[in-house]
């Protein structure tokens, strides 16, 4: 036994924790420097550690009304977390919608703004910048990317594929659901996408309709100008065919009044003139054997090539004037088609005009006639 120092044998431990009082006893009075005491209650302890179980008592509620504004200011923070990241997912698919909107031919204008996206918040879609990332130089060729391929300038910027990035945007300011001292928090989201698949919106062309079928080469290659005197022979042989005597009777070509004039008569839809220039047909090429092949069939189908015994046999090419006497054999029929319904309509026209529309058959007819014997005539005609 340690003299100055009063102590009695301490039960064993599983009766120490088997009474609580005697348990919070011991905790107690060891956090605040007092001897541990084997007593099995607090009677047994000096005044002092009694003091001190009472002042420790009380402090729970304290505890509890200290704790519960900074459980409150962390729930709040969360709230205002989660809100903020539910609008930054927003944001985020309302830039992608937007610049996919805005992809020809599409129209941003013409898209509806989406129901959950607020009124005040913007949205917008743009050009981005380059993605020098993509310049791949194993597909950086003098054909495509210049600067030059013989005499012609690549125009290097056309087909370059680190171009034609655009971004879709969209911008917000709200308030904190909680906590709102802390003032409006801002939001900004972007989307890019590649746009670049060279239209020929892209080529800086004019973009009617008819210049679909204009030649893009003149877009991407600067093409060099003809010398000496070809560019006043080409001008001087445009002014020849414009002032040539014989231009007039080639109107029938592409606006013969005749087909116009009973389509009105009868409304026909699309009764226009046909167009029986022929064309040559499109090709892409600099070997002049493949063009010259070009140019003959198409004096072939102007002048029609008779059937010929092989071997090889030749085909039966139709001149120009054949085609033309069949689409005018074809207009007269169909006239004479709708006269007939005429004639049978419910109730019947009248003496006198039945008498007309039967003269005007009689004359189609007459005109039928003289062309297919006109067409079998050019039958073994051509080059």
């Amino acid at each position: 036994m340690d003299s100055g120092r009063y102590s009695v044998p301490q039960p064993p431990l599983k009766d120490q924790l088997a009474d609580p009082d005697m348990f919070r006893t011991r905790m107690l009075a060891t956090s605040h420097g007092f001897p541990s005491h084997s007593g099995r209650s607090a009677g047994r302890l000096p005044a002092v550690q009694k003091d001190v179980l009472r002042i420790r008592r009380g402090l729970a509620p304290l505890e509890l009304v200290i704790a519960v504004p900074l459980f409150l200011f962390v729930m709040a923070l969360m709230i205002n977390f989660a809100t903020v990241s539910a609008w930054r997912v927003r944001g985020l698919a309302v830039a992608r919608q937007t610049v996919w909107a805005a992809r020809h031919p599409r129209d941003v204008a013409t898209v509806p703004r989406p129901d959950y996206w607020p009124t005040p918040a913007s949205l917008g879609a743009g050009g981005d910048s380059d993605a020098a990332i993509l310049d791949d130089p194993r597909v950086y060729l003098p054909v495509a990317r210049g600067p030059s391929l013989g005499a012609f300038r690549v125009n290097d910027e056309l087909l370059d594929p680190t171009r034609g990035f655009r971004r879709g945007s969209s911008q917000m300011s709200r308030e904190f659901p909680l906590l709102a001292n802390l003032g409006p928090y801002q939001l900004h989201s972007a989307a890019p996408i590649l746009d670049n698949c060279w239209r020929f919106r892209q080529t800086a062309l004019p973009y009617w309709w008819h210049d679909h079928w204009a030649h893009r080469v003149t877009a991407l290659y600067q093409l060099p100008t003809a010398g000496g005197n070809y560019l006043a022979m080409y001008v001087q042989a445009a002014i020849a065919i414009l002032n040539m005597p014989q231009r007039n009777d080639l109107l029938i070509l592409d606006r013969d009044p005749e087909f116009a004039a009973y389509a009105a008569r009868f409304g026909w839809r699309g009764g226009g003139s046909p167009d029986f220039h022929p064309g040559l047909s499109r090709f892409c090429s600099l070997d002049l054997s493949l063009a010259q092949d070009r140019v003959e069939n198409l004096i072939d189908r102007i002048a029609g090539v008779a059937p010929k015994q092989g071997p090889p046999p030749v085909a039966h090419v139709p001149s120009l004037a054949e085609r033309m006497a069949g689409a005018y054999i074809g207009l007269y029929r169909r006239v004479i088609q709708e006269l007939q319904n005429q004639l049978n309509a419910v109730p019947p026209p009248s003496p006198g005009q039945i008498a007309a529309i039967q003269a005007e058959i009689a004359d189609l007819q007459q005109k039928i006639d003289t062309l297919e014997a006109f067409r079998q005539s050019l039958q073994n005609h051509g080059r």
